[in-house]
Order: C-alpha cells, then structure tokens, then sequence
C-alpha cells in the first residue's frame, strides 16, 4: 500500500470487525491501518460520485460504525470525483470526525497516483505516534478476524 514505505504500519484490506460483542454485526472497512497491531486509521473507498446533493447519509452512518468499533477518533471516506468538495463532519455528543475526500478518476495514471499518496500523506500526518498506541494485546478482544 502507498502509506506503509512513508508513514509505517501495515494497511489491511477489507479485513473483518464486529460492531457488536455477539460478533452478529459484521464490519468490512475497505482499508484500515494498524500500527503495533492497533487500528490507528479507517478509510472506505466509494466507487461512485456522491449524490447531486452531497454525500450520502448512510456513507457517514457506516463509517461512524467503523469509528465506534475500531475506537478511532476520525474515519475517511473516499469518492470518485464528483460535484461536492471534501468535507469534514464531526459527530456531535461523539467528537468523532470523519473527512469526506475525492479523487479524480479522469487524470492520467500517474496523476491519480499522486492524489492517493497526497491522501496517504494527510492520514497518515494525523495518526497518533507508536508511543501514544497501547499494546495490541489491550485492544485483542475488539478485533476479530
């Protein structure tokens, strides 16, 4: 993944949560990185424009979920390009923050692969320090795979 050579960790792709303690309520983030083997980062990828009016509801609601789940304090989500600009929504009561990005699927190649590592660059600049990531063995029991 084009985040791990700059910013460290491993990044996971569509690796298995639950939202629940019965593990009845499965959660498939399309990307979630992990340093000291904590989730430290969210991220699910829409390969579609948002809606005319901006982004769709149920896009924050699932990534909330993903926030709640994982215990991180901001998700992102990531779309094709499309008429709204990237947001930031904070989740009131939660403080949770989730970023709303767009990519341009239009540009050459090698464009489009400077988009994702300056979107690697602005997630992987707000991630806590490995000092501040307790042990993976505190955070075993939320994570199942």
């Amino acid at each position: 993944m084009a985040v791990e050579p700059g910013h460290g960790g491993r990044v996971a792709g569509q690796d298995r949560h639950f939202l629940d303690h019965a593990a009845k309520v499965k959660l498939v983030p399309d990307l979630v990185w992990y340093r000291n083997g904590r989730p430290v980062a969210v991220a699910d990828v829409k390969y579609r424009a948002e809606k005319p009016d901006g982004y769709p509801n149920a896009d924050l609601y699932q990534m909330l979920a993903y926030c709640v789940a994982l215990r991180l304090p901001r998700g992102h989500l990531i779309y094709a390009r499309g008429s709204a600009e990237p947001a930031r929504h904070v989740i009131r009561e939660a403080g949770t923050e989730i970023l709303t990005h767009v990519l341009d699927l239009g540009v050459p190649p090698a464009d489009l692969l400077a988009q994702v590592s300056q979107l690697a660059d602005l997630v992987g600049e707000a991630l806590p320090t490995v000092r501040e990531l307790p042990a993976a063995d505190q955070v075993a029991a939320s994570r199942c795979m």
